[in-house]
C-alpha cells in the first residue's frame, strides 16, 4: 500500500494511506486546490486537484467576448506558478499565497537546529566586531577629550562624564551605523542561503560590501519614513514598516537599488502585511519568553526569529513550498537538485 504525504500552510504531514488522504479530501481537511500532496511515484509535490485519481482541477471560466461586463482574464494559473526550472521554484504572483506566521516560526526552529554551528559562530563574530568597534570609538573619544571628560561633581562627590562634542557624537553614530549595515548585509546573505538550502559560511558576513552604500541610504530613508509615520499617531509608522521592511532582503537577494528595493518590498508584501504583523508579535512574545527563561533563552529564540523572518520573505516570493523540504529529505525545496 502506497504512503502519501500532504502539506498544509507549509507544514508536512504523513505518511497516510491513500484511503485516509481521500477521506481528508472529502471531509475538507485538505483543500484540493491549495494543499500539496506527494507519494514516492511522484517527482514533485502537487496540488491534490492535479493528481490523477484524487481530484480534477477547477476549470477556469471562459470569457464571453460579447459581454462587456465579463471579468478580465489573467495569464496566471496555479500550474504555472508551481512549475520548476532546473529544480528551483518559480516566483509566484505577489500575494497569491499569503504566508502562515506560525509555520514560519516552526520552520525557523527546524533550520536553527540544522545549522546551529554556523549560527552560533556568526553570532559570536557579529557581537565581537560590534564590541570591538565600540571600544575603538571609546578610546578615540578619550584621546580627543584628553581624558578630561571624567570629573568629580563637587556637590555629590560622584564621578561624572562630560558629554562629548556634537561632531564626535555624529561621527560615532555614523561609524556605528555603517558597521551595523555592513554586518547586516552579510547576516542577511547567510540567512537567505540557510533558508534556501545553499552553502552558508561565517565568511559571508563580510561578502556584501559592494552593496553597502545603497543599503546605508535605504536604511536611512526607511528609518525616516517609519519615524515620521510613528509621529502621525503610530499606525502609519507600523504600516510603512510592514510594507517596506523587506528592502534589506531585496538588496541582498536581488541586488536592487534603494527605490527598487522599496518597490519590490511593497509588491511581495501584498496580502501579507497583517501576517507580517502577527509574525512580529510572535517574535516579541518569544523574546519576552527568552528573557524570562533566565535571559539565556534569548540566545535560543533570536536565531529562530531571524530565520523565520527570512522564511516569510521566501514564502512571499515562492509560495508555501519555500517552507518545505524536497520529499523524503532534509533539503529545502528552494535548493537546486543535484
Amino acid at each position: 500500500m502506497s504512503e502519501w504525504y500532504y502539506a498544509k500552510a507549509g507544514q508536512q504531514m504523513g505518511p497516510v494511506p491513500l484511503s485516509k488522504l481521500k477521506e481528508l479530501l472529502e471531509s475538507g481537511g485538505i483543500d484540493p486546490q491549495k494543499d500539496l500532496v506527494w507519494t514516492s511515484s511522484m517527482k514533485d509535490w502537487l496540488p491534490a486537484a492535479q493528481v490523477e485519481g484524487l481530484g480534477k482541477p477547477t476549470a477556469a471560466p471562459v470569457a464571453d467576448p460579447s459581454n462587456p461586463y465579463a471579468a478580465p482574464q489573467t495569464g496566471w494559473n496555479e500550474a504555472a506558478e508551481l512549475s520548476t526550472a532546473a529544480g528551483e521554484l518559480a516566483e509566484i504572483v505577489p500575494g497569491s499565497q499569503p504566508f502562515d506566521a506560525a509555520a514560519c516560526i516552526k520552520r525557523g526552529w527546524e533550520l536553527t537546529k540544522r545549522n546551529v554551528a554556523t549560527i552560533v559562530l556568526t553570532g559570536l563574530v557579529y557581537v565581537g566586531i560590534m564590541m570591538g568597534v565600540g571600544m575603538v570609538i571609546g578610546v578615540i573619544g578619550f584621546l580627543v577629550m584628553g581624558g578630561s571628560q571624567f570629573q568629580i561633581d563637587p556637590e555629590t562627590r560622584q564621578l561624572t562624564q562630560e558629554a562629548a562634542p556634537a561632531w564626535f557624537q555624529i561621527l560615532n553614530q555614523l561609524i556605528t551605523q555603517l558597521v551595523t549595515t555592513f554586518l547586516s548585509l552579510g547576516a542577511t546573505r547567510i540567512a537567505l542561503n540557510i533558508v534556501s538550502g545553499r552553502e552558508a559560511t561565517v565568511g559571508m558576513l563580510f561578502g556584501e560590501g559592494s552593496k553597502l552604500l545603497k543599503a546605508f541610504g535605504a536604511s536611512i530613508l526607511f528609518g525616516l519614513m517609519v519615524a515620521i509615520g510613528f509621529l502621525l499617531l503610530i499606525v502609519p509608522g507600523v504600516y510603512l514598516a510592514l510594507r517596506f521592511g523587506q528592502y534589506m532582503n531585496a538588496i541582498v537577494d536581488k541586488d536592487l537599488g534603494v527605490i527598487d528595493s522599496f518597490k519590490y518590498s511593497s509588491s511581495i508584501t501584498t496580502n501579507n502585511r497583517v501576517n507580517l504583523f502577527v509574525l512580529a508579535l510572535f517574535g516579541f512574545l518569544l523574546t519576552i519568553a527568552g528573557l524570562l527563561a533566565c535571559i539565556v533563552g534569548v540566545f535560543v529564540v533570536l536565531p529562530i526569529i531571524w530565520l523565520a523572518a527570512v522564511v516569510a520573505y521566501r514564502w512571499m516570493q515562492y509560495g508555501n513550498k519555500a517552507a518545505m523540504d524536497h520529499p523524503g529529505t532534509a533539503i529545502p525545496m528552494l535548493a537546486p537538485r543535484a
